[in-house]
C-alpha cells in the first residue's frame, strides 16, 4: 500500500508540473516552475507573478531572441505565440521557441501583394522597397506577371528598385518621360544602387546596399542630405523618387527638353553630359516598367 501511495504521489507531483501556472514578465509569458528547474533549462526566475505557489516557484521566462530575417521576438512557449514560432533560437525545453510577428504584408508595383521576409526566405519573387526594415527585408511575391523578371541591362535588386521608381511617377502624374529622366539619373548617380555616407550621421545605419563617401549625397539618386531631405528619405527608394519627381516639375518646360537636360537641371551636376548618355538606356526599362 506505502508503495502504491509513493507511486500515485509521484504521479501526481508530475502532473502538477505539467499543468503548472502560466505568468507574464515584462509581456513575456512564462511558466511558474521552480528557481532550479528554470535554471537548468537556461531560464530567469522573477519573484512575484506567481503568488499562490510557494517562495522557490517564480516565473520563468527565457528572454528576447531574433530571427535570421531581422524580426524580433520573445521565446515563449508554442502554445502562447500568436504570431511564428521558429525553433533553435531559445534556451529551454524544445517547446520554448522564438515567437515573431507574422510577416507584414506588402503590394508592388504589377498588384501583386506578398509578405515582408528576409530574400532567403522567400520561395517566390523578392522586391525590394516596399517593406520597413533591413535592406533584405523585402516583399516575397508568387506567380508571374508582366512585369517580373529583371528589366533590360539590371539585375533583380536594381530592377526592383527601379519598378519602384516608375510606380512613384505614376503617383506625380510625370509619365513615362519622367520616368526615363529619373532612371537615367539613377544610372549615372548610383547604378540604381542605396547608398549611406560615413561622412552624413546615421546613414549607414539605415538600409543599405553600398557606402559612399562623396560630399553628403546618399540614396539612389545621391541626393544632398539634409538640403533635399533627412538621410532616411533620401534613402527611401519611393520617397527619394518621389524628392527627385517633386524638383523635376519645377523645372518650367522639363517636358520638352532632353531627357538628359531634364535630368541635369535637376541636379546640378559638375558633369551635365553623363545623364544623356544613359537617356537610351533608361527609355528602355522605363517601357517595361511604367
Amino acid at each position: 500500500m506505502r508503495f502504491f501511495l509513493r507511486i500515485v504521489t509521484v504521479a501526481l507531483s508530475a502532473v502538477s508540473v505539467m499543468a503548472a501556472n502560466t505568468c507574464k514578465v515584462g509581456g513575456i509569458a512564462g511558466t511558474c516552475i521552480s528557481t532550479t528547474s528554470c535554471a537548468s533549462s537556461g531560464g530567469t526566475s522573477t519573484a512575484g507573478y506567481c503568488p499562490k505557489d510557494p517562495n522557490n516557484v517564480r516565473c520563468c521566462t527565457y528572454g528576447t531572441c531574433n530571427a535570421k530575417d531581422g524580426r524580433s521576438g520573445n521565446c515563449v512557449s508554442t502554445s502562447a505565440c500568436s504570431g511564428t514560432s521558429i525553433a533553435g533560437l531559445c534556451p529551454g525545453p524544445s517547446g520554448i521557441q522564438c515567437c515573431v510577428p507574422k510577416g507584414t504584408s506588402c503590394k508592388v508595383s504589377d498588384g501583386r501583394t506578398g509578405t515582408c521576409v528576409s530574400t532567403s526566405s522567400c520561395s517566390g519573387t523578392s522586391v525590394p522597397g516596399y517593406c520597413p526594415g533591413a535592406s533584405n527585408i523585402q516583399c516575397c511575391v508568387s506567380g508571374s506577371s508582366s512585369s517580373s523578371g529583371n528589366l533590360p541591362g539590371l539585375n533583380a535588386r536594381q530592377s526592383g528598385y527601379a519598378r519602384t521608381i516608375a510606380k512613384v511617377a505614376h503617383t506625380y502624374g510625370v509619365g513615362a518621360r519622367g520616368c526615363a529622366v529619373a532612371i537615367a539619373t539613377a544610372l549615372v548617380e548610383s547604378s540604381i544602387t542605396v547608398y549611406c555616407n560615413y561622412k552624413v550621421p546615421g546613414s549607414c545605419d539605415l538600409p543599405h546596399d553600398a557606402v559612399g563617401s562623396d560630399h553628403l549625397s546618399v540614396g539612389i539618386f545621391q541626393q544632398q542630405s539634409p538640403m533635399w531631405g533627412t538621410a532616411k528619405q533620401c534613402m527611401d527608394p519611393a520617397t527619394s523618387a518621389g524628392l527627385f519627381y517633386k524638383a523635376l516639375k519645377g523645372v518650367s518646360g522639363w517636358a520638352s527638353m532632353s531627357i538628359g537636360t531634364a535630368a541635369q537641371r535637376v541636379q546640378r551636376s559638375a558633369y551635365p553630359d553623363r545623364y544623356a548618355a544613359r537617356a537610351n538606356e533608361a527609355v528602355a526599362i522605363c517601357a517595361k516598367a511604367y
